[in-house]
């Protein structure tokens, strides 16, 4: 990863840059969809791509699935983040109403001391439905997970 302060990139406007800790899927795109809506500018959040620098002033936040998977490769993608950036968040999305498994939920509590913070998005079974995560911002299920996702994020 070479993700680096980007001093050019001041006054973006974007206050969530997104890092995908593997693939994307619609659950996990939803994450930017949930962190811009009720914010007045577009692109408060967006997914950078691999080996983008940081904007300056940008809050990362690593998305994953909520699997051992995820997990593992948030703990990878932690082993190699450099010391002088921010601590990231992370939001790790539920792929089953299950919730994570036993070996995924340790690995994130051991890493805890390396974030700023972590948060689980709910299993939202709307977003198997839709071809867009914006087309189902509006459902009751997905805009309370927004809420609930951006006041702990923003410590509200």
């Amino acid at each position: 990863m070479t993700t680096e302060l980007d001093p050019e990139r001041t006054g973006t406007g974007l206050r969530y840059a997104l890092i995908a800790a593997h693939g994307c899927d619609v659950a996990m795109l939803a994450v930017e969809v949930m962190l811009d809506h009720g914010h007045e500018a577009d692109g408060t959040a967006r997914f950078l791509p691999t080996g983008a620098p940081l904007p300056m002033g940008a809050q990362p936040v690593i998305v994953a699935d909520s699997t051992v998977y995820g997990a593992a490769r948030v703990e990878q993608l932690l082993r190699i983040w450099p010391a002088e950036l921010p601590r990231p968040y992370l939001v790790t999305v539920d792929d089953a109403p299950s919730g994570p498994p036993p070996n995924a939920r340790y690995r994130i509590r051991a890493l805890g001391a390396r974030l700023a913070g972590a948060v689980r998005v709910p299993y939202l079974p709307v977003l198997r439905t839709v071809t867009d995560p914006a087309d189902a911002i509006d459902h009751q299920d997905v805009s309370a997970a927004a809420a609930k996702l951006r006041r702990h994020i923003e410590g509200l």
